[in-house]
């Protein structure tokens, strides 16, 4: 907005600028020329006051009189005549012939006055207009030259005024970017707003609000729904294995398939309770915690010996080793659920730059490009996914939530001809980032 207040500043200043001196050059010619019309006319008068004198003082006609008035004059760069009908009876000074009939404009390039005299006499004067292009030029140039000169005020004036005009709504914009989760829109740093801005700020704090109230909503939902399932779920679990282990023989096959269940729903509102997260809250009481040791805990539990897995001593980020637990977790689980081809199992974990890396490739599954995103979306299974193995569609999606509660990412590196590969990313710790406490 500053840029283009400043573009509009400029715009305005040169196209004023234009006009103004358009409108000053043009009304400088028609006053230059009314002023020579009048001099000329005052110039004329005394000619033809002249030459009456000039009939007195020598007795003789007014033909006889004009040369001898004319000679004495002293109008200096004119054209002088006078005619006789069409008879020129005397003339003065250099240039084309006025003529005793046309118009002022009759002549290119000249100023034309002509006035009766006396005995059927009429005087014509000229004088030549290059005088005024001349003006005109020197005024031309000195608005040329002057314009980048103006055009550098317009533009300094312009970003300056462009500052002081978006500066709350630039102060607005900041205090919003530092907004964290569910916390109240600060006041401004100073009370000189407009009004307009200051309606605009109360309309957004109305919606922060509503906003507010209905992710708060939400949570509480979500924080009470798992409560209460969570207590009956351990319940059932707990009444299946006495009822196994008092009679395991008839009524083992149905319990153990009973548990699995159980252990589905289980795992899904552990799963609904951590998407309930905020994301931009992030893990607010982190612990160090090394990827590496996770990573080896999880690829014992899922991978058999066939798996290639490669895993450094130590990559330690900071954030819920439960939570980043169920990242490694989903995307192993992932990829022993859907591996297809000959080919083993690979899970690299690296740590180097920023990141701390786990990429996870799965032989003989394949990707396409209209695919890569849909799958983190929550409960979506690909048709293929469907036929090939139970589940809820939430684990690509837990695991790119967890990432991100933790300031990383989680998505599909691989081709559309490539084996299926995911990579996650996680921040890499360091002790230097932490704020020093006190001691």
């Amino acid at each position: 907005m500053a840029a283009r207040i400043t573009r509009g500043t400029v715009l305005v200043a040169a196209v004023s600028a234009l006009v103004l001196a358009a409108a000053a050059a043009l009304t400088a010619r028609v006053l230059w020329l009314a002023e020579q019309r009048q001099e000329l006319r005052d110039a004329a008068g005394a000619l033809v006051g002249a030459i009456d004198r000039e009939k007195v003082e020598e007795h003789t006609t007014m033909e006889g009189a004009a040369p001898e008035a004319l000679r004495e004059s002293t109008t200096a760069g004119a054209r002088v005549e006078v005619w006789s009908g069409s008879r020129l009876v005397a003339v003065m000074g250099n240039g084309p012939e006025i003529g005793a009939a046309g118009d002022e404009a009759g002549i290119p390039g000249w100023i034309v006055h002509r006035r009766p005299v006396a005995d059927g006499l009429l005087l014509a004067i000229a004088v030549p207009a290059a005088d005024a292009r001349r003006a005109l030029r020197v005024f031309a140039f000195s608005v040329l030259f002057a314009a980048p000169v103006c055009l550098a005020v317009a533009l300094w004036v312009g970003r300056v005024v462009a500052r002081r005009a978006t500066r709350p709504l630039l102060d607005l914009q900041t205090r919003i970017q530092e907004l964290g989760a569910l916390e109240p829109l600060p006041p401004p740093a100073q009370d000189d707003a407009p009004a307009e801005l200051a309606l605009l700020e109360d309309a957004f704090r109305a919606l922060w609000s509503r906003l507010q109230e209905t992710v708060r909503r939400e949570r509480e939902f979500a924080a009470n729904a798992s409560h209460e399932l969570r207590l009956p779920l351990a319940r059932i679990r707990l009444l299946a294995e006495r009822a196994r282990a008092a009679s395991p023989a008839a009524a083992g096959p149905a319990l153990e398939a009973q548990m699995k269940e159980l252990d589905r729903l289980v795992r899904l509102v552990e799963s609904l309770l951590v998407l309930a997260r905020d994301t931009s809250a992030g893990v607010p009481r982190g612990e160090t915690v090394n990827v590496a040791d996770v990573a080896r805990r999880v690829g014992a539990r899922l991978l058999d010996g066939s798996a290639q897995c490669v895993f450094p001593d130590e990559a330690i980020v900071r954030g819920d080793e439960d939570l980043i637990e169920i990242a490694v977790h989903n995307l192993l689980e992932n990829a022993r659920k859907f591996s297809a081809g000959p080919g083993p199992i690979q899970a690299v974990l690296s740590n180097g730059g920023d990141l701390v890396r786990l990429e996870v490739t799965t032989p003989g599954a394949r990707i396409a490009a209209l695919e890569r995103e849909r799958v983190f979306d929550r409960f979506y299974r690909a048709p293929e996914a469907r036929g090939q193995s139970d589940g809820h569609g939430l684990g690509l999606a837990l695991a790119r939530h967890v990432a991100r509660l933790h300031g990383g990412d989680v998505c599909c590196v691989s081709g559309e001809h490539e084996d299926a590969r995911f990579r996650l990313d996680l921040p890499v710790w360091r002790a230097a980032q932490d704020p020093p406490t006190a001691g």
